[in-house]
């Protein structure tokens, strides 16, 4: 028997069971659509998050703070000797250590920091416009080179004497703007409380309205002006060793510079005793989450996949087993013990082949009916979100895996048929 009869045997003899082979490529189908499923959600996910890191921008930007000794109080650290010339880290993580004037200055002198942005510790209570509510806002300083989605407007500019702010979509209707394209050129008032716990306003326009990413969120974006402005009022009378402090700051870089050289840069930063990081660093943690969901979530298709798998081997023990004669004919006729065990190695296989086959094409149809379905509703603002996305360079994996596991199931059946004696099988009632 040519391998190609082998083929057409094999397909014929899961023809022949049709109720057991239905049920038996069912339970693969599951495993393999749930795998499937889940690799789904993990890669538009991370697709999505690579396309905002992407637009991101600011590549040449470390975002640079204390590095602590001591590791706080949940640290498993070895105890380490007090060093006075280094930061210890603070059992109040809602107030960590501080950069200083003398530690900006160290970091502007080091070899390859370009410049330095400070970023003023200041917070807003609210943003409010008149004749409309207070409302609670997150701001963040803008970092030069930094890119958003906007869909109204412009950025704000670091360079600009006035101040400046792109409001998250969410606040235009509450501010009583019409629409995004209303809100631009209009005025706001941010509001932050001095030293001496008393809130101040500063008048403040909008010049942008954002689109909402996984990355930027509901905080809006403001320009240094506003936050010097700010940090101004908020510290007026305070000493100037109190006030001259930072959470962090972002140096530049060469933006041409290698992996290596930028790893250098932050292991002499890191001599120095500050921790640097890029955004991409700081964003790809968000990867890794998703990553773990996946990983956590394939355990489950996993174990779906090995009940299948044990639904393989009964089916081919049972055709093993209807087919004794069969085999006796066959191995009399002349048919060595490797092409009848591949005979029925290619049964699982076949298996495994169809069941993952019809998954893939469920999971298709499921992913855009569910990829729809979310971006009109849990997921409407995030511009571009496509919840499942199936590329071929991560499905033909998956494909392949439920094939060995069908292959490697059907194994132990197709040994046992190739070993049957012929005059025993055929004796077989």
């Amino acid at each position: 028997m040519k391998y190609r009869d082998i083929i057409r045997t094999a397909n014929s003899n899961l023809r022949k069971s049709k109720l057991r082979t239905f049920l038996t490529i069912g339970a693969v189908f599951m495993g393999a659509l749930t795998l499937m499923l889940t690799t789904g959600v993990g890669q538009g996910l991370k697709t999505y998050v690579d396309e905002q890191v992407s637009a991101v921008g600011a590549k040449d930007a470390l975002i640079i703070s204390v590095k602590t000794e001591g590791g706080g109080p949940v640290s498993n650290d070895n105890p380490k000797d007090y060093d006075p010339s280094k930061k210890q880290a603070s059992a109040d993580f809602t107030n960590p250590p501080m950069l200083s004037a003398e530690d900006v200055a160290k970091i502007e002198k080091t070899e390859g920091i370009k410049s330095v942005q400070l970023f003023y510790p200041v917070a807003a209570e609210y943003i409010t416009r008149q004749g409309q509510g207070k409302f609670l806002i997150t701001a963040t300083q803008a970092v030069d080179g930094l890119n958003q989605p906007l869909s109204a407007g412009k950025l704000v500019d670091n360079s600009s004497d006035t101040s400046q702010i792109t409001i998250p979509p969410a606040f235009v209707g509450k501010l009583g703007f019409s629409n995004d394209q209303d809100a631009v050129n209009k005025k706001v008032a941010m509001a932050f409380k001095d030293s001496q716990g008393q809130i101040f306003e500063i008048p403040v326009t909008v010049v942008g309205v954002q689109e909402k990413t996984l990355i930027q969120g509901n905080a809006a974006n403001v320009n240094d002006a506003t936050m010097l402005a700010a940090f101004n009022r908020a510290t007026a009378g305070v000493p100037d060793f109190q006030r001259n402090q930072y959470a962090y700051v972002v140096g530049k870089f060469d933006v041409n510079m290698s992996e290596t050289d930028l790893k250098a840069l932050k292991d002499r930063l890191a001599e120095q005793g500050y921790s640097a990081s890029t955004l991409e660093d700081q964003l790809g943690i968000i990867n890794n989450v998703i990553n773990v969901i996946t990983v956590f979530l394939a355990v489950f298709a996993g174990i779906a996949l090995a009940a299948a798998s044990f639904g393989i081997v009964n089916t081919l023990f049972m055709s093993v087993q209807e087919r004794t004669r069969e085999i006796g004919l066959m191995k009399a006729l002349g048919m060595g013990r490797r092409k009848i065990f591949a005979l029925f190695s290619l049964e699982a296989i076949l298996i495994g082949f169809w069941g993952a086959l019809i998954a893939l094409g469920a999971a298709n149809i499921i992913g855009r009916i569910g990829s729809k379905v979310a971006a009109n509703t849990l997921f409407k603002d995030f511009e571009g979100l496509e919840l499942f996305s199936f590329p071929t360079r991560a499905m033909i994996p998956i494909i392949i895996l439920i094939i060995v596991i069908a292959f490697l199931a059907g194994a132990l059946p197709a040994r046992r048929a190739s070993r049957k004696d012929p005059i025993e099988a055929l004796r077989y009632e």
